[in-house]
C-alpha cells in the first residue's frame, strides 16, 4: 500500500465486478468517484467511505487530476448508449481524457469505439478482466488492448488491480477483449470436461465420496487447478439435489466459436461445450449431474446465480 492518495479516477458501474475494482483501488490510495444507475450499489459503496452518485455530472465535478481517467464496468449491451447517447458520457469528454472498458465487450465493438473516440481526442483501452468474486482479495488477471504511447498513464491502475504481474498490454485496441473472449471460450471447454468427468464418477458403481476424490485431484495431479479447487467447495458446501442444471451464459463462448470459424480454426471442444449450455435450457437436461457442476462452478468463481430446481 502507498502512503497517500496520489490520483483519482471515475468508475461507472458498481455491480459485482465494478464494486470490487473500486474498493481494491481505494485501499491502495486511489480516489475512486463512482457512478451507478440504480441507488442500492451507490449506497453500499458510500458505506465503505467512497464517493458514489447516480448523477454523472456530480462524479465528473470531483475529478481534478489530468488526464481524467474513466473506467467503464457496464454490460456490453449498453456501452454504446452510455458513451454516445444523448446527455451521456461523450458530451462531457475532452481531448486527452482516457476511457478504459473493463467489461466483457465484443472485441470488434471495442475497435470501432476506439476509432470513434479517437476523433474526439479521447484515448481508449479495452481491458479483459478475470478473477470473479475472488479478484478484490487476490487480484485480477487483466488483458489490455490500446496505444503504447499512453501506457505509462494507466499502467499503475492495472498493476494495483492485478495480482502483481498478471497484467499486460497485449496489443492494439481490440486485443484485450479478444484475448479475454478466448479465455472465456477455453473456460467453457475446461469446465465442461471437468463436469463430465465428475458425471462419470457420480454414476459409477463405487459410491465415491467426490469431496475425497477432489482432495486427491487438488495437489500433485496433472489436472490440479482452481476449477478443481472450486469443485471441492461444491461437494462440501452446495446442495446438488436442489440445483437445476440450467447453465446461463454471457455470450463470450459463442463469440469465441464464431471468431474461430472466421479464422478457420477448429474449436470443437469449445463448440460442444457451448452446445451443452444451449441445450441446458431444455428442462429434460437440467437433471444432468455435469450441468449442475458447471452451473455451480460459475457460482463459485463469478457469483453467478444458479437456478433452484424446486422453484422451476
Amino acid at each position: 500500500m502507498q502512503d497517500e492518495t496520489h490520483h483519482s479516477m471515475a468508475l461507472f458501474g458498481l455491480g459485482r465486478m465494478g464494486g470490487q475494482i473500486a474498493r481494491r483501488l481505494g485501499v491502495n490510495c486511489w480516489k475512486v468517484f463512482a457512478w451507478n444507475r440504480s441507488e442500492g450499489p451507490v449506497l453500499e459503496y458510500k458505506k465503505t467511505g467512497g464517493f458514489g452518485s447516480q448523477d454523472i455530472k456530480e462524479v465528473l465535478a470531483e475529478l481534478k487530476d489530468e488526464p481524467r481517467i474513466f473506467w467503464l464496468m457496464l454490460p456490453h449491451a449498453i456501452i454504446d448508449e452510455f458513451l454516445f447517447g444523448p446527455e451521456h458520457l461523450c458530451s462531457h469528454l475532452k481531448s486527452g481524457d482516457i476511457i478504459i472498458d473493463g467489461g466483457n465487450s465484443f472485441y470488434k465493438d471495442s475497435i470501432r469505439r476506439a476509432g470513434e473516440l479517437k476523433k474526439l481526442g479521447v484515448i481508449f483501452y479495452d481491458c479483459g478482466t478475470s478473477g470473479g468474486v475472488w479478484g478484490e482479495e487476490n487480484g485480477f488477471a487483466l488483458m489490455i488492448g490500446g496505444p503504447k504511447e499512453h501506457w505509462d498513464k494507466v499502467e499503475p491502475i492495472f498493476k494495483i488491480l492485478s495480482g502483481g504481474d498478471n497484467y499486460a498490454l497485449v496489443g492494439e485496441n481490440g486485443a484485450g477483449h479478444f484475448v479475454k473472449m478466448i479465455h472465456n471460450g477455453i473456460e467453457y471447454g475446461m469446465m465442461e470436461a471437468i463436469a463430465e468427468g465428475y458425471g462419470v464418477l457420480h454414476q459409477s458403481q463405487f459410491n465415491l465420496n467426490l469431496s475425497d476424490v477432489t482432495r486427491v485431484y487438488q495437489k500433485g495431479s496433472v489436472i490440479c487447478s482452481w476449477l478443481i479447487d472450486l469443485c471441492r467447495n461444491i461437494f462440501e458446501q452446495e446442495n446438488l439435489d436442489k440445483t437445476s442444471g440450467k447453465i446461463d451464459s454471457t455470450g463470450e463462448g459463442e463469440w469465441t466459436v464464431n471468431a474461430a470459424k472466421e479464422l478457420g480454426v477448429d474449436v470443437r471442444v469449445i463448440e460442444d461445450a457451448l452446445t451443452v449450455r444451449k441445450e441446458s435450457a431444455d428442462p429434460k437436461n437440467q437433471q444432468k449431474f455435469s450441468n449442475k457442476i458447471v452451473a455451480l462452478m460459475r457460482k463459485q468463481f463469478g457469483g453467478h446465480a444458479v437456478h433452484d430446481k424446486s422453484k422451476e
